[in-house]
C-alpha cells in the first residue's frame, strides 16, 4: 500500500474491503474517485456493475435469510410481518424510535413500518452486497454515521422520501400530522441533518408553528417541500429566497410569515426582514 495513505484513509480502504470483497488497490483508486467517502464510493461500486457476478450478495443466502424471520404462513411465503421485522431490528442493534430503523427500511424498500417483501429484500440487499447480518449492521450503521454529509444528501434524500411511504396509514395518501412530527423529529436532528443555524432553531419553530397553526395531515408535496424549505434555510438564514411568487406549499408560506411576526418581531429589524 502506498505510504502516502493517511490513517483515516486506510480505514476507507479496509471498510470498502469489507463489504465489496474487492482488493485494496482497486478500494483505493474507487474511494479517491469518491472523496474518501465510504458510503458513497460502495454505492457507486455496485451501482457500476464493477463488483462483478462474484462479489454480488447471494441471492439464495438472502433468501434462506428472509425465511428464518419471515412468519410460517402457508399462504404469507413472501413476507416478514411485524413479529420477524422486530427480531430482525433487534438481531442487527436497531430500536423502532431510532433513525437506523428508516435507514434500513429504505435499504430493503419496505412497503409500510413492520413489513417486509421477500422480493425488494433480496434484491435490494444484492445490489449492496449485502448477504449477512454483520454486513447488515454494519451499512446501517456506516450510513447512520454519514447522514449530515453533504456528499451523502442523495442517499438522505431517499431515505427522507421513503420514510413518507412508511409513516402512511394503510389506504391513506396522507401522514397524520402527529406521525410526520415525530419523523421528522428523527430525520431533522443529530445524528441527521439538523435542521438548525446559528440564530434560528428551524426544527422547533416548525413544529410549534404547526402545533399552534395547523391541523391536517401531511401530504407528499408538504413532507418533500419541507426538505427542500429546510435545507435553503441552512444555507440562508435571512429566507431571502423565498418570495410571495415562489411555488411553495402555503403551509411552508404562513410558516415563514410566522416567522417573520411571531418569532423575529423586534429581533434585529430590517436584518431579519424577508422580503
Amino acid at each position: 500500500m502506498p505510504p502516502a495513505y493517511t490513517a483515516s484513509q486506510k480505514a476507507a480502504i479496509q471498510s470498502f474491503v469489507d463489504f465489496t470483497n474487492t482488493d485494496r488497490t482497486t478500494a483505493g483508486k474507487v474511494l479517491r474517485q469518491h472523496g474518501w467517502n465510504v458510503q458513497v464510493a460502495t454505492n457507486a461500486f455496485f451501482q457500476s456493475g464493477s463488483s462483478g457476478g462474484g462479489n454480488t450478495a447471494s441471492k439464495s443466502t438472502l433468501n434462506k435469510l428472509f425465511d428464518k424471520y419471515r412468519d410460517d404462513v402457508a399462504n404469507e411465503p413472501d413476507e416478514i410481518n411485524i413479529e420477524g421485522t422486530m427480531k430482525l431490528l433487534e438481531d442487527i442493534d436497531l430500536s423502532p424510535d431510532d433513525v437506523g430503523t428508516l435507514i434500513f427500511s429504505e435499504m430493503v424498500k419496505s412497503p409500510t413500518l413492520g413489513k417486509l417483501t421477500r422480493t425488494e429484500f433480496v434484491d435490494s440487499l444484492a445490489a449492496l452486497g449485502v448477504n449477512d447480518i454483520t454486513k447488515m449492521r454494519d451499512m446501517v450503521q456506516q450510513r447512520r454515521a454519514n447522514l449530515s454529509d453533504p456528499s451523502f444528501r442523495p442517499t438522505f434524500k431517499s431515505i427522507y422520501k421513503h420514510t413518507f411511504i412508511l409513516a402512511r396509514q394503510s389506504g391513506q395518501k396522507a401522514v397524520a400530522l402527529e406521525a410526520a412530527t415525530e419523523y421528522w423529529r428523527l430525520l431533522l436532528t443529530s445524528p441527521s441533518l439538523e435542521w438548525s443555524s446559528p440564530n434560528t432553531p428551524w426544527l422547533e419553530w416548525w413544529l410549534e408553528f404547526l402545533s399552534e397553526k395547523y391541523k391536517k395531515s401531511v401530504n407528499k408535496d408538504m413532507w418533500d417541500q419541507t426538505l427542500v424549505f429546510a435545507e435553503k434555510t441552512l444555507g440562508d438564514e435571512q429566507l431571502s429566497f423565498w418570495s410571495e411568487d415562489s411555488a411553495w406549499p402555503g403551509v411552508i408560506d404562513e410558516f415563514v410569515e410566522y416567522v417573520k411576526t411571531d418569532k423575529r418581531a423586534g429581533q434585529g429589524g430590517d436584518a431579519m426582514e424577508v422580503e
